[in-house]
């Protein structure tokens, strides 16, 4: 079974949020945006903790109950069977309520059932329970036809033969609470077919790495090796002898002492009770635990090793990801192994349990990881979600929060949640909102916006054209807004000309990123709008000899009600601009050309560049181009023009010029 969504409501900061998961899951946004209460939360509801901190409700309101909803899909034919009553359309829905009641933490399945009845079914007593079926019953005509019942314990079963009777009435509502989970008499029914671990930022490597019986080594030591080797014969027969030479020795025959106390005890007692006796006896010696010794646990990276609290926190980390997930299937596989050594001959001829699907959620996976090392780290998590990556038993669902762009990729942008916080209408607390995308509806996007016949482009066919964008791009999930250009040297101009004018774009999380080619724009800025991240798109129009199919399609996807002038010039809209030639074209143009070449000759100087149109790449030569201009009178009115466009759209809240 593999996770398909969860909504939350009144957790922390999630008032009420849904989200859905792939097998591979980013959850990326900004610091206090949600996205570790979201992990925290998938945590609460596999937790055997039924108490919640007042932090952890929506603005410490104590009285809104807290709920997480699970809905699991992918089920197996023994999945489906053991929840057979809950499963509805191929998905399983589950719900846990944390409200400060004494059932508070309760797991809830959800039914198909009549809402009409939920009034009936809410109530304990069992003179108000048939008073209230009474009056359903003779004031709806619809429920005319139930039974009369002379109990209350007759009630329920005639509301569920009415609701047999009238599939097309029924909803799927929350049921009574019995679902057996985690608490509950069945307790391992969940259990058994998914599994939950959580790396949190901030973990102890050592205190997972020491052996104690709560450590994660500790417990994998228990399960692995202490077991095994409990099963060794040898041992087995030492363990015999050593416990039928105990025996002996505290025979009665070898140890008269015990009959000697009663003795004592017996003339005591009769100076009180004449015909009393005491009498004492050893109880049956139990077998003797063959204590093991305990482990001490060392790494070591290039031939250098030592305790783990002495290793890089990289390396540290790394460890207790291992453990972690070693730990989750490990103890599946046991309890596996002992179910069928219990089994009838009958039973264990039948196809062994599978592994329980294991959602692994981490926070920060690129923490304390070197750059190299997190592109590692992110194909490893890869070859987990997909099964691919050798050892592995089998696929793992990655869910994580990241700041890196190391972890997210253009192609896969459906995989990406967006975590906001926005202001609440009614609290002072804001709350937290995602957002993502389809590619299906990116590709209808492009599909328009390049006037092709629907159905010519689907999500298979974007995906490949997604692939070769730059791994650069990924920086654009991250920022507050984002400006697309088609090469570097437009993007070193609006950073020079920003930096003359005062305006921080850093600051201001604005990224500027060029895509090598006009015809690489269109894919970006669909994927950033569709997430709405605030998107400024800069392309040359090339007087329409370079390209020129691609102007009227970027133009549709940047103002669908928008035309170009005729004859054609530049324009400078709210979000989006285009020059009639090139950026490079209009800027040497307003400088004036000697003025230009002069200035780049002097920028260029100091650095022992010989002035080219690749100088306009490096954004220090074009600053200096810039002020160069300036201190002579003279700059580029339109590119200034562009920069504070770009800055009205993308921080407006910031101060203006």
């Amino acid at each position: 079974m593999q996770l398909l969504r969860a909504r939350i409501k009144n957790f922390r900061s999630l008032r009420d949020v849904s989200i859905e998961f792939e097998a591979h899951t980013a959850l990326i946004g900004g610091n206090g945006a949600g996205k570790s209460s979201i992990l925290k939360a998938l945590e609460k509801f596999y937790s055997t903790s039924k108490a919640l901190d007042q932090d952890d409700y929506f603005g410490r309101d104590i009285t809104l109950p807290v709920e997480i909803e699970l809905t699991f899909g992918e089920l197996s034919a023994i999945e489906q069977e053991t929840f057979e009553s809950r499963v509805r359309n191929g998905t399983l829905t589950v719900s846990r309520v944390f409200d400060g009641t004494a059932s508070s933490g309760r797991y809830y399945g959800s039914t198909l059932q009549n809402p009409d009845f939920l009034a009936i079914r809410a109530l304990g007593g069992a003179t108000e329970k048939r008073a209230s079926y009474k009056a359903l019953k003779e004031g709806n005509a619809a429920y005319a036809e139930l039974p009369s019942v002379t109990n209350a314990g007759q009630i329920e079963v005639c509301l569920q033969e009415w609701e047999l009777a009238h599939p097309d009435s029924l909803a799927l509502l929350r049921d009574d609470g019995q679902f057996f989970g985690f608490q509950n008499a069945g307790r391992g029914a969940l259990q058994r077919h998914t599994s939950f671990v959580f790396v949190p930022a901030v973990r102890e490597a050592s205190l997972d790495a020491a052996d104690g019986k709560s450590s994660a080594i500790g417990r994998l030591l228990e399960i692995v090796v202490r077991s095994a080797i409990l099963q060794r014969k040898d041992v087995q027969k030492f363990q015999e002898e050593v416990t039928a030479r105990y025996r002996a020795l505290v025979a009665p025959a070898n140890m008269p002492e015990l009959g000697e106390l009663a003795n004592r005890l017996t003339g005591d007692l009769k100076s009180l009770y004449r015909d009393a006796a005491v009498g004492l006896t050893w109880r049956d010696v139990a077998d003797i635990a063959v204590p093991l010794p305990a482990a001490d646990v060392s790494l070591s990276d290039e031939g250098f090793g030592g305790p783990v609290d002495r290793q890089g926190h990289g390396l540290q980390r790394a460890f207790v990801f291992t453990l972690l997930q070693h730990l989750a299937k490990t103890s599946h596989q046991t309890s596996a192994t002992e179910a069928e050594a219990n089994a009838t001959e009958e039973a264990a001829q039948a196809t062994p349990p599978a592994a329980p699907s294991l959602i692994l959620a981490i926070e920060e996976p690129e923490l304390y990881q070197h750059p190299t090392k997190q592109r590692h780290l992110a194909n490893v998590l890869r070859g987990l979600s997909t099964g691919s990556l050798p050892g592995a038993t089998g696929p793992t669902q990655i869910i994580f929060g990241s700041h890196s762009p190391m972890f997210v990729a253009m192609e896969r942008a459906n995989e990406v949640r967006l975590a906001r916080r926005s202001k609440s209408a009614d609290s002072k607390f804001k709350h937290a909102h995602l957002t993502s995308l389809s590619l299906a509806n990116v590709a209808a996007r492009l599909e328009k916006a390049n006037n092709k016949a629907p159905g010519t482009w689907t999500a298979a066919t974007l995906t490949p054209r997604l692939h070769i964008l730059g791994t650069e791009l990924s920086e654009g999930f991250f920022a507050n807004g984002v400006v697309l250009v088609e090469g570097r040297s437009d993007r070193s101009a609006l950073q020079a000309c920003a930096r003359l004018l005062g305006l921080d774009f850093h600051a201001a999380g604005i990224a500027i990123l060029p895509v090598e080619g006009k015809l690489n724009l269109d894919r970006p800025y669909a994927v950033f709008t569709e997430l709405e991240i605030p998107t400024f798109l800069v392309w040359d129009c090339d007087l329409n000899k370079k390209e020129a199919a691609a102007n009227p399609a970027l133009l549709h996807l940047a103002d669908a009600h928008a035309n170009y002038d005729e004859p054609l010039s530049t324009r400078i809209a709210k979000s989006y601009a285009y020059f009639e030639d090139t950026l490079e074209t209009t800027l040497v143009l307003e400088l004036g050309k000697e003025l230009h070449q002069q200035c780049l000759t002097e920028a260029c100087e100091p650095f022992g560049l010989t002035p080219s149109k690749e100088t306009h790449k490096i954004p220090e030569v074009m600053h200096r181009v810039l002020a160069c201009a300036k201190d002579k009178g003279t700059s580029s009115s339109t590119l200034e023009a562009l920069v504070n466009a770009i800055w009205l759209h993308l921080a407006p809240d910031e101060t203006q010029l």
